[in-house]
C-alpha cells in the first residue's frame, strides 16, 4: 500500500506523469542517474508512454502497478503498432523510438515500485517482449525512410589502411576504434574553431568497460566542449603519444582531412554522398553495440554505453548510428 504522502491517482494517465516524475533528472550528469536528462527524450518517451497506457484504458485497465496487464498488454500493442507500420511502409527507426519509449516507462515504474511500495511487490519486465518486437521490426520494416540509411562504411578498415598521410590515418583510427568525431581528433568543421587534440588528452592504459582487455583512454572535448573518454587499441594509444611526441598537437583543416576519407573510400569503392569522417563514428557505433550485447548488456544497456562514449545525451540519437546492418 501506497503511505498518505503518496497517494496513487485513479486516472491512468495521471499514474503515467506520476512514475515519470520519479526519473526526472534533466540536465544531471549521465554517471548520477538512469533517469531521463533531457527534454526532448523527456517529452518523446512520455508521449510514446501516454499512448500505450490509453491503449490499456480502452481495453478496461485501470492501474499500471498491475504487472501482468501491463506485461500482457504491451504484447498486443505492440503487434498492433508493428502491424499498422508494416501496412503503412514506415521505418524501422521510429519503431526503435517506440521501444525505447517503453523501456524508459518499464523504468520509471519499477522506479516508483522501489520507493514507494514493499519489496516484494512485483517487477515488471518486458525485456524479453521487446527484443522480440526489435527482432520483428528487422524483418518487417525498412531501416529509414530517408534514402541514405546506413552511412557506415562496408570495411572501414581498408579505408583506414588506404590513407598515405599519417596525419589523417591516425586521426580516422581514433574516430573508427573509438567514436570520436572529426572535432575530437582536431578537424572541426568550423574554420574559425580550434580544438587541437593535445599530450592532456592521453589517459593511460585501463581495462575496457564492456570487454575487459586493456585499452587506451583518449579524452576529448567535442560538441559543446563536453569532455568524454575514449578507449582505443594500445597500438593506435601507441602511435598517438609519439605522434604527440613529435608534433605537440594533432590538428588540421577539415576539409583536407575529408578529402583524404573520401579519396580512400573512392579507392576501395565506399564512396557515398555524405559518408564522409562521421561514417567510421557509424562503424564505431555498430561495432560497440553489439561489443556491448555479446559480453552481456541488455538492448538499453547496450545503447548506453554507447551513448556515453559517442558523446550523445540520449540513447535515440544513438539509434541512428546503431541501425545498420546486423
Amino acid at each position: 500500500m501506497l503511505n498518505n504522502r503518496n497517494r496513487w491517482p485513479k486516472s491512468i494517465h495521471s499514474q503515467c506523469e506520476a512514475v515519470f516524475h520519479a526519473v526526472r533528472s534533466i540536465r544531471m550528469k549521465k554517471n548520477e542517474t538512469e533517469g531521463i536528462r533531457s527534454f526532448g527524450s523527456w517529452r518523446t518517451y512520455k508521449y510514446e508512454s501516454h499512448r500505450f497506457v490509453q491503449y490499456m484504458s480502452q481495453k478496461g485497465r485501470d492501474n499500471i502497478l498491475k504487472i501482468k496487464d501491463v506485461q500482457d498488454d504491451m504484447a498486443d500493442y505492440l503487434q498492433e503498432r508493428l502491424d499498422d507500420y508494416a501496412a503503412n511502409k514506415r521505418s524501422r527507426q521510429t519503431f526503435e523510438t517506440i521501444l525505447a519509449a517503453l523501456a524508459k516507462f518499464e523504468y520509471a515504474v519499477n522506479r516508483y515500485i522501489e520507493i514507494h511500495l514493499p519489496s516484494d511487490h512485483p517487477k515488471l519486465d518486458t525485456e524479453q517482449t521487446r527484443m522480440s518486437f526489435y527482432t520483428k521490426s528487422k524483418q518487417l520494416l525498412k531501416k529509414s525512410s530517408r534514402a541514405f540509411e546506413n552511412r557506415a562504411y562496408s570495411d572501414p578498415v581498408a579505408l583506414i589502411e588506404t590513407i598515405t598521410d599519417g596525419r589523417y590515418q591516425l586521426q580516422a583510427s581514433l574516430q573508427y576504434e573509438g567514436g570520436l568525431r572529426a572535432e575530437g581528433v582536431g578537424a572541426p568543421s568550423h574554420k574559425r574553431l580550434k580544438n587541437p587534440l593535445t599530450e592532456e588528452g592521453l589517459r593511460g592504459i585501463v581495462n575496457d568497460p564492456v570487454t575487459g582487455h586493456r585499452v587506451g583512454v583518449v579524452a576529448a572535448r567535442e560538441k559543446g566542449g563536453k569532455e568524454t573518454e575514449h578507449y582505443v587499441s594500445l597500438e593506435t594509444y601507441k602511435r598517438l603519444e609519439n605522434y604527440f611526441a613529435r608534433n605537440g598537437k594533432l590538428e588540421n583543416d577539415y576539409y583536407e582531412y575529408v578529402e583524404a576519407i573520401n579519396k580512400a573510400a573512392q579507392a576501395t569503392n565506399q564512396y557515398a554522398t555524405g559518408r564522409g569522417t562521421h561514417g567510421l563514428k557509424h562503424n564505431f557505433a555498430q561495432e560497440r553495440y553489439h561489443q556491448c550485447v555479446k559480453h552481456g548488456m541488455k538492448h538499453e544497456e547496450g545503447l548506453q554505453q554507447t551513448s556515453l562514449e559517442t558523446s550523445h545525451f540520449r540513447m535515440s540519437e544513438t539509434l541512428a548510428y546503431t541501425r545498420g546492418k546486423r
